[in-house]
């Protein structure tokens, strides 16, 4: 069954970890105004308890850091940029596993390269034993437009000369 890379669980936490941190940065706001002026019209719960927002706010905050900490680092980024800019390929299919390590890190190269490809399309070939006969063990397999370019860990560098050498649709 193929389905879309942003339904994945990482594009959830990410934006639980952004709803963590506004929520968070409210919460302390809200704590420095009362500490300062005072906040008329907030219920009782909320004056009597100060250091519990206080601390809410700041797991808030931190928590949601945390959930962002793997989409803000240097695997999800790249100063790399084709000479020429646009979109290369019309469709884009990693075919995969279940429990595949390598699967997962074929999904973090492709999405930082994403600026540059189409949407990535998940098969997982457990679920069409034509698949599994087809592909067995060499996953994951990128295929762009329908051709199979990479099987197995996908090198970066290879990558980049692909988009290179593709010229913008």
């Amino acid at each position: 069954m193929a389905h879309a890379v942003d339904d994945q669980p990482g594009s959830r936490l990410a934006g639980l970890g952004v709803l963590a941190v506004m929520l968070g940065v409210v919460l302390l706001v809200g704590c420095v105004i009362e500490a300062k002026t005072g906040i008329r019209g907030m219920p009782r719960f909320w004056h009597a308890n100060q250091p519990l927002w206080f601390m809410i706010g700041l797991t808030g905050v931190g928590g949601g850091a945390w959930l962002l900490a793997p989409f803000s680092s240097a695997t999800h980024r790249t100063k790399w940029r084709p000479s020429r800019t646009g979109l290369r390929f019309r469709q884009l299919t990693l075919y995969t596993r279940d429990t595949c390590p390598l699967c997962d890190d074929a999904v973090a190269l492709l999405t930082t390269y994403q600026r540059w490809l189409p949407h990535i399309t998940l098969v997982n070939i457990d679920t069409d034993p034509q698949l599994v006969e087809k592909y067995g063990t060499s996953i994951p397999v990128v295929a762009f437009d329908g051709k199979v370019r990479f099987r197995g860990r996908i090198a970066p560098e290879l990558l980049q000369r692909l988009i290179e050498g593709t010229p913008p649709i």
